[in-house]
């Protein structure tokens, strides 16, 4: 199961067709909606919190997949940036004859502006076309997850779900596409781990201290100890830490994952019987 995000890290149109992922054609003709692109069964449910409109369920036990209720999705975006493992997206496919907009978290300085052109980018990170940027919403609710709206020709709507970073483009051609690359001169207050707050300062501190394992730096910061186990930050703290010690990433020990668990009464573990 899930067998593209244990190689990748992302999902496929597969797994996304597979797992019920995708709103109806008929929604998207409506105008801008949710997409819930979470396959993976982990103890989250912020998303479900964060609809007004009732329309996310996440229900009991709280490992289940989110459900979209389409006909009660506005589009309105409150969803985006409190999805802790950055998988929700709103597409609307009605902006106009020819192009669609892509909303999605973008959680790198600097931001980009109203109108500016960047380059737009699909679920493994690599380039595939040039997009405008129509919107950029970053209140105080959204806790350092701002949401960007991007308009890009229709035919990427179902591809496109981010941006290349600014000041870190790719050539013209798009011919190839780097991993994430930590530098230096990000700001100490950047966001890795987003289930526990942990901040590039926070890691670097660690390093410093002696931390040259994943292992290392959760037990100094709690990077990956969270809600989605490691699944979004793990990749950015192997990169700090191949950089800060000169080992390439694979040499890098691995953390491991612990299964989710929750209290559970004497009931239950005796049985039918009452105790």
């Amino acid at each position: 199961m899930n067998d593209n995000i244990l190689q990748n890290g992302y999902p496929s149109w597969e797994e996304l067709k597979k797992f019920n992922r995708i709103p109806s054609d008929e929604r998207f003709a409506k105008g801008p909606v949710a997409v819930i692109e979470c396959i993976q069964a982990i103890p989250c449910n912020p998303c479900e919190g964060a609809c007004k409109f009732g329309a996310i369920c996440v229900g009991e036990p709280i490992i289940n997949l989110p459900q979209l209720e389409e006909e009660k999705c506005t589009g309105c975006g409150m969803c985006v940036a409190q999805c802790s493992g950055l998988a929700i997206f709103v597409v609307d496919k009605t902006y106009s004859e020819t192009q669609a907009t892509v909303s999605f978290p973008h959680e790198y300085l600097p931001l980009p502006e109203k109108g500016q052109t960047v380059t737009a980018v699909n679920r493994a990170g690599k380039p595939v076309c040039e997009a405008v940027v129509v919107r950029v919403v970053n209140p105080e609710r959204n806790d350092h997850t701002p949401v960007v709206t991007v308009a890009i020709p229709k035919e990427f709507a179902d591809v496109v779900r981010g941006m290349v970073r600014l000041g870190m483009e790719k050539p013209a051609d798009h011919s190839c596409c780097k991993d994430y690359v930590y530098k230096e001169n990000d700001p100490d207050d950047l966001i890795v781990c987003r289930c526990e707050e942990v901040t590039v300062g926070d890691i670097r501190k660690a390093i410093a201290e002696g931390a040259a394992s994943i292992t290392g730096v959760k037990r100094r910061t709690r990077a990956g100890m969270g809600l989605c186990q490691g699944r979004t930050c793990s990749k950015i703290v192997t990169k700090m830490l191949s950089d800060a010690t000169g080992k390439r990433g694979i040499d890098i020990p691995l953390d491991t994952a612990r299964p989710p668990m929750k209290p559970v009464t004497m009931k239950i573990l005796g049985g039918d019987d009452d105790v």
